[in-house]
């Protein structure tokens, strides 16, 4: 039997709100105070020699914001599908090391933001070597399938939690 998740935001106080999103057939979820806004799909520029995870550039009002490729950096290969009309770009804005930090994502399609008291976060299961639960804060549900709430600071920092990586 696997225990409840106490669920508590970065500075001690509940988190109320979680924004659902997929990536390819996979339901995600993170928490709606490291989203700063969703966009309709635009194309991204390329940059020469950028780390095989960072898809390109966008500009967002005038700033250039990485876009990184979420999929790839989760381990989920060969579910690129290329955008569709429900394609969105996530901007996120989150601290590591108490440096604020703005980076982008694609995700295959944005569901809906919903109260995390309407839904029973748990604990991520504990598989060995072979899991990787360091990006995860729990698991929960979307109606009857499984949703994966990241850990937004843990996805983009390294190992000590200091350096920014992609």
């Amino acid at each position: 039997m696997s225990a409840a998740l106490n669920y508590a935001g970065q500075d001690g106080a509940a988190a109320t709100e979680i924004l659902t999103f997929r990536l390819g057939s996979n339901a995600f979820a993170m928490e709606v105070r490291h989203v700063r806004e969703v966009l309709d799909y635009k194309p991204i520029a390329p940059v020469a020699g950028a780390p095989s995870n960072l898809i390109g550039m966008i500009d967002v009002r005038g700033t250039g914001v990485p876009v990184v490729d979420l999929k790839r950096k989760l381990g989920m290969h060969g579910l690129d599908m290329g955008p569709t009309p429900d394609t969105r770009i996530i901007v996120l804005e989150f601290l590591i090391a108490m440096r604020p930090h703005t980076v982008a994502i694609v995700a295959d399609a944005v569901h809906e933001v919903s109260d995390v008291a309407d839904q029973k976060i748990e604990q991520p299961p504990q598989f060995g070597e072979s899991w990787k639960a360091d990006y995860m804060q729990g698991l929960g549900r979307r109606g009857e399938e499984f949703m994966t709430l990241l850990d937004i600071g843990a996805l983009f920092a390294d190992r000590d939690g200091a350096v920014f990586e992609f």
